[in-house]
């Protein structure tokens, strides 16, 4: 029980019509994403990342709920 109160904090009550978004967003990255995405991911760093994650209203690019840090990469954007 205490994994889905973890779980569940971690979108701090993000709308369920953002995750279809985010989930959108994850499939389009633009280049300068992917190429972060794949130094992030699989806890190269030792912590978790999620990319393009549900935060409230917002999305976050990349976020890792264990030390509560939010990177967002600016650029172009695509379609």
């Amino acid at each position: 029980m205490k994994k889905r109160t973890i779980e569940r904090s971690m979108f701090y009550n993000a709308k369920p019509g953002i995750f279809q978004k985010a989930e959108e967003l994850r499939k389009n990255m633009t280049e300068a994403k992917k190429l972060l995405w794949e130094r992030l991911c699989k806890k190269q760093l030792g912590v978790r990342f999620k990319a393009q994650h549900p935060i409230e209203r917002f999305i976050a690019d990349f976020y890792c709920h264990s030390a509560k840090l939010v990177v967002e990469l600016d650029g172009e954007i695509t379609s």
